[in-house]
């Protein structure tokens, strides 16, 4: 099996936004050469939301679609919509009981941050249970874009989440929470089981010739860096090669002049 896997936030779309014509002909021309999968930390319905033109219009129908970091996987079935055909629960994983000291972990840091920054965004959703892990975003899963980019400002600014990353980490080794996180996009932070980061999806294949992986948070604390790190380990996936892209063009880039012959010269 010959597949190449994409972030979507940053890689395939900007933030929260429609995929673009010229990126949908860039994967256009990579199907002919390997599947593709999507592996992302978001949840189906945005993977819906910004990758429906793909999806509906050429080959993305016949794309697999790994949300919450691979640990579910979806199907597109045509006129019957979407079909989840694997999923795993943190509660399960974890008991209830520590999922619910990590949520109110977190609404103490909710509450820390709106009395710090009193300029930040604060809307709502702050916690969002994915079933596989828990996004918490300061600002809310519904701010604004115009909210989303003065938060951004904010957070580049003063390290806010950095902060509360750190912050959260010491929570979770000294009470044995069994999880780990990471900083998701530009508002967020994933909590999820330990193994439970995107290196989860490369369970679901048995039989890799060749696969390959671009993303843009590839560095200490992105959302993106074990699996970039699997996938360029040589003594792990020998049949591999990661990219990290710094823009939605760059990504364009790498698939005409890397994966394409990447795949089509093995």
């Amino acid at each position: 099996m010959k597949i190449a896997l994409f972030d979507m936030d940053g890689t395939l779309t900007e933030a929260r936004q429609q995929i673009k014509p010229e990126m949908i002909d860039a994967l256009d021309a990579l199907s002919y050469s390997c599947d593709i999968g999507i592996v992302t930390g978001s949840e189906i319905s945005y993977v819906m939301e910004q990758l429906s033109d793909w999806i509906l219009g050429s080959s993305g129908g016949r794309a697999r679609f790994f949300p919450c970091n691979g640990t579910q996987e979806w199907l597109f079935r045509g006129d019957r919509g979407f079909e989840r055909i694997y999923n795993v629960s943190m509660t399960d994983a974890i008991g209830e009981n520590k999922l619910r000291e990590l949520c109110e972990f977190l609404l103490q840091q909710q509450l820390l941050c709106m009395s710090d920054f009193p300029e930040m965004p604060a809307v709502g959703d702050f916690i969002v249970n994915r079933r596989s892990m828990l996004n918490y975003c300061p600002p809310g899963r519904s701010c604004s874009l115009e909210q989303r980019e003065k938060f951004k400002v904010l957070d580049k600014r003063r390290s806010l989440r950095a902060n509360v990353f750190r912050r959260l980490k010491t929570f979770m080794d000294r009470e044995g929470s069994g999880c780990v996180a990471a900083l998701g996009g530009n508002t967020s932070i994933d909590v999820y089981p330990i193994g439970w980061d995107k290196t989860y999806v490369l369970r679901h294949f048995c039989d890799l010739e060749l696969v390959s992986f671009v993303g843009d948070r590839c560095t200490e604390g992105g959302n993106d860096k074990t699996l970039f790190d699997a996938i360029n380990n040589p003594m792990s996936y020998g049949c591999g090669v990661a990219f990290k892209t710094q823009s939605t063009e760059q990504t364009i880039n790498i698939i005409d002049n890397k994966l394409i012959p990447f795949f089509r010269q093995k």
